[in-house]
């Protein structure tokens, strides 16, 4: 990478503008050269942008393969325009409330690079044939663990106490 960099700045180093030009806008095209090392670079780092985890990925990388996982869905549930764009609309704002950033909430294949399923995404069709998605929240788990009992203090214990002697005082009279 500081190969890359030294060379582009070396470059730039040995450009010259004539006397009398206005600047680097006068050069010919073939003052400019390419820089194929960079070049290659960038394209091998654009190549494998896809290939990892959901929860890796950028947001626009993201809301590249909502858009294509969309396209699909339009094709295989046979969707109209209005549903497609309702659909995208709804997982677009899904990820907006961070709803769908977990690995566990997306079903992504990185070898193909596509979603394969969004968990919780449920369709609806209504009576005059439209098919609406939404979206389920995060439901919060229910725990089955019996909460510790704190130990008393000792006001409390003073408290039970008295109480037992009144209640004996009650039942002798």
């Amino acid at each position: 990478m500081t190969r890359i960099l030294y060379r582009m700045q070396a470059a730039n180093s040995t450009r010259r503008v004539k006397k009398g030009s206005d600047g680097p806008s006068q050069a010919s095209p073939s003052t400019y050269g390419l820089n194929a090392e960079l070049e290659n670079f960038l394209n091998v780092n654009a190549s494998e942008a896809y290939k990892r985890p959901w929860h890796r990925l950028e947001r626009g990388l993201r809301l590249n393969r909502i858009r294509s996982f969309v396209e699909a869905e339009k094709t295989r549930l046979m969707l109209s325009d209005d549903d497609t764009e309702y659909l995208k609309t709804k997982i677009e704002k899904a990820l907006e409330k961070k709803l769908l950033n977990s690995k566990t909430c997306v079903v992504y294949d990185q070898d193909k690079e596509e979603i394969q399923e969004i968990k919780g995404l449920i369709y609806h069709k209504t009576a005059d044939g439209r098919m609406l998605s939404s979206i389920t929240d995060k439901k919060l788990g229910t725990t089955f663990r019996r909460k510790k009992e704190l130990p008393e203090t000792a006001s409390q214990k003073q408290n039970m106490k008295s109480d037992e002697l009144s209640n004996e005082g009650h039942t002798n009279a």
